[in-house]
Parts: C-alpha cells; sequence; structure tokens
C-alpha cells in the first residue's frame, strides 16, 4: 500500500542522503587510487642520515625501494673541472678561464674564491652538484649523476656598470636508476646591484646523461652612484628535480667572485676585486720611456712599480694634470733637468715614478739622470747611460727621452687607469713587454 505524507517524505530525503555519502566515498577512493608514493611521508623512524649530504627518504612502498634503493643524497659544492666543450660564448674571455684546469686564487684563506678562476676583469664560476641513490645501509649505490653549472663573465661585456655571464649546465656523470635531472636557474647580487632574469627566461632545462646546454645568459647591473664605488658578488639558485621512479626536488644556492663597481672615472664600470691592476709598456713601442721604467725597477732599490712594490695612483684635485708634481721632479732649482744635453732630439724629462703617482713627484736634485739608446735597432737597458746621480738609493730617474715616446707613454698610463679602473691611492704594476 502507497505510503503518503510525511513519511514517504522521510523515505525521499534519506535515499538522497544515501546517495551522497556513496558519491563522498566513491571520491575518496579515487583520490587513494591517484596519490603517487612520492606524496607519501617517509616514517617518522627514518631519520636522514648524516656525512652524504641532504638525504630524502625514497617513498615506501615504491618500485624503487623493492630494487633497494632507501635514500636520494644531495651535495654540491666548487668544482675544478672543465666543460666538456671548448667554448662558452664568442668573445667572453671568461670563456678561456673556464677551460683553465688550474684556477687562480689569489686567496687561498677565502672560501668565497673556491671555484672561481679570475682576472681582474674576467671570471668564471664553476660549481657541481651531486644526486646518489643508495641503499638502506648507505653501503651500495643504484644510481648517480653529477650536475656541472659554468657562468663565464666578461666585465666589459655590457656598457657602464653593467656585465652579463654566458652560462653552461653539463652532466658529467648520469648512472643506475637515475634518468635525468631538470634545472632552472637564477641569481641574486649583494651590494647596490640588481640582478637580471633567470637564464634560459626562467625555463626548466631537461638534462640526460652526457647532457649538454649553453645558451644561457644572466646580467647584473650597478646602481653606484657618481663618485662612489660598491663591492657586490653575485649569488646563483638553482632548482633541479632529479628523476628516479619519483621526482626528487633540491634547491641549491652558491656565490661568485666578489666585484667592485664604481663611477669615479670617465665612465662607470666594474672589476673582478682580489687582482694587481697593471699598466703595460712595450719597448718596441714606446721605446727610451718603457727602457728608462725598466732600469728604474732594476736599478734602484725601491724596484719601484714591480709587483712587490706597487705604484699607487694620485688623483689630486688641486693638481689634476699632475703639473706642479711634474715641474717639481724635473724644472725646479737647483736642478732643472738639461733638455738636449745628451743628443736625444726633441729631448724631454720623462719621470718615474710617474708625477701621477704617490711614489712620484720627488725633487729634481733626488734623481738619477739617465739616457736610453737604440742600438742596433734595438732598445735594451744595456744600452742605458747614466748621466747624473748614482743608484741604488735614488728614489727616482729623470730620462732623455724624445718628447713623442715620453707623450705616447702617458696616454697609454691614461688608457690602463681607464680599462683597469684604476682608482685614487690604488696600487698598480708596471710590467714591461718587448
Amino acid at each position: 500500500m502507497p505510503v503518503k505524507g510525511p513519511l514517504r517524505g522521510r523515505d525521499h530525503l534519506l535515499k538522497h542522503v544515501r546517495r551522497g555519502l556513496a558519491a563522498i566515498a566513491s571520491l575518496a577512493l579515487t583520490a587513494a587510487l591517484c596519490t603517487t608514493p612520492a606524496a607519501a611521508a617517509p616514517p617518522a623512524n627514518r631519520t636522514a642520515p648524516q656525512g652524504h649530504g641532504d638525504c630524502v627518504a625514497v617513498a615506501p612502498g615504491s618500485e624503487l625501494q623493492r630494487r633497494g634503493a632507501a635514500w636520494t643524497c644531495i651535495s654540491s659544492g666548487p668544482a675544478d673541472g672543465a666543460p666538456a666543450r671548448a667554448t662558452v660564448g664568442t668573445g667572453n674571455p671568461g670563456a678561456d678561464l673556464c677551460t683553465d684546469e688550474d684556477p687562480d686564487d689569489e686567496d687561498p684563506d677565502d672560501d668565497t674564491s673556491e671555484g672561481v678562476n679570475s682576472t681582474r676583469k674576467a671570471y668564471c664560476t664553476r660549481y657541481a652538484i651531486d644526486y646518489v641513490l643508495r641503499n638502506k645501509e648507505m653501503t651500495a649505490v643504484k644510481g648517480t649523476a653529477t650536475v656541472m653549472v659554468f657562468a663565464a663573465a666578461s666585465m666589459a661585456s655590457l656598457t657602464n656598470a653593467r656585465w652579463s655571464e654566458d652560462i653552461i649546465v653539463e652532466v658529467t656523470e648520469m648512472t643506475g636508476e637515475i634518468t635525468g635531472v631538470t634545472l632552472s636557474l637564477s641569481s641574486t647580487c649583494s651590494g647596490q646591484c640588481v640582478a637580471g632574469p633567470p637564464a634560459w627566461g626562467g625555463e626548466h632545462i631537461i638534462l640526460r646523461a652526457g647532457g649538454y646546454r649553453e645558451g644561457g645568459t644572466l646580467t647584473y647591473t650597478s646602481t653606484v652612484g657618481k663618485g662612489f664605488h660598491s663591492f657586490i658578488r653575485p649569488t646563483y639558485h638553482a632548482i633541479a628535480n632529479v628523476y628516479t621512479e619519483i621526482p626528487v626536488k633540491s634547491h641549491v644556492q652558491w656565490t661568485g667572485p666578489e666585484v667592485r663597481c664604481d663611477d669615479e672615472l670617465r665612465h662607470p664600470g666594474c672589476i673582478v676585486t682580489g687582482h694587481l691592476a697593471n699598466v703595460t709598456f712595450s719597448r718596441a713601442k714606446y721605446r727610451g720611456s718603457a727602457v728608462a721604467y725598466e732600469w728604474a725597477q732594476k736599478n734602484l732599490l725601491g724596484r719601484f712599480g714591480d709587483a712587490d712594490n706597487p705604484l699607487s695612483r694620485r688623483d689630486d684635485p688641486l693638481d689634476p694634470e699632475n703639473k706642479k708634481a711634474r715641474a717639481l721632479t724635473c724644472d725646479r732649482a737647483p736642478d732643472p733637468f738639461p733638455r738636449g744635453a745628451t743628443g736625444v732630439p726633441d729631448d724631454s724629462c720623462e719621470e718615474y715614478p710617474f708625477a701621477a703617482s704617490h711614489e712620484g713627484g720627488n725633487p729634481g736634485t733626488q734623481c738619477v739622470d739617465i739616457t736610453p739608446r737604440q742600438v742596433n735597432g734595438v732598445w735594451d737597458i744595456e744600452n742605458v747611460t747614466v748621466d747624473r746621480g748614482s743608484p741604488p738609493n735614488a728614489p727616482c730617474i729623470r730620462a732623455h727621452v724624445d718628447k713623442a715616446d715620453n707623450s705616447a707613454a702617458g696616454g697609454e698610463l691614461g688608457r690602463a687607469v681607464q680599462s683597469d679602473r684604476i682608482l685614487d691611492s690604488e696600487a698598480y704594476q708596471v710590467i714591461i713587454v718587448p
């Protein structure tokens, strides 16, 4: 007999409730079936082992665990190896530093310089990320992968106080249960600096055994103000997924070299710190001037301008062209420079140490006067004659040098101040080459 009234309404409500509960149960079952082992948390008693880097437990019940793997361990650090390919970027001097098997570490007490090969004008950072798949007892290796990241930079790659890095990433080893790695790379920088966008536009690059990827770029811009300088250090940030049966994500970061950016010269720019600036003079090009500097370095006890006794730049706002300092050495009584006394055509006074250095500007009466000469087409210190004074205790020399050679050498000094970014009172070496 049909049920009418309130009882029929109650049955109808119960039917809807039962249908709702069934739907919820079905969704719960579907979610359980779709959940991958990677989402399952490792048992609380699985403490990560020590001494093997950062270790992540393999998902319980996974096929990888059944094959004896228990931990994916990640470690990283500076690397000395060179990239397998020959170049990083056309015209980038940092590329040669990447392929140098013997990194230049000028300060062994500075840990941040490890893995960095640099000159004053370029650098290459080299960093390795290692992945090792181990068994529960940590006694057996089930798979390995090593990813090398190289950043090659020229400090003159962009205009003003900006520079860029060419990036290489390569797999140097991949074995066993590890079948691939994806990696993205970005950077930040300390000091008055703003880093540009991530390499490869933020793309996660995919690397298999023997994989290699170049073409990535990182850039930096210093915001240093006029008349100031700032010390800057890049920091790299890598996000990698190492592929076993279940991907394992890792976040790794490391630092690059210290860079100094300034706006204290004609144009703003940057150099890598830790390298002595230098000014190089060729005997063939600067003739009597270059020979005079070399003679002074080798015959005066001060060894002015060599690597152990560098000169320091003087930027005197009261004597911006160093005319007063030069006049004190060359023109003042009681011993003004005797131009033309030794037969040099268009004779001029070539002073060393330079009037533009703190070591220069000495009274002429304290200097040794010399004449460099060309013999059989050769400019050499063996052909220098001493005309007045006596080494080795003198603080300076005055050389009889053709005015054109004197002016050309002065121009080279000025260009080196700009290209090597030699700031006021900063030390620099004077190098003489054939």
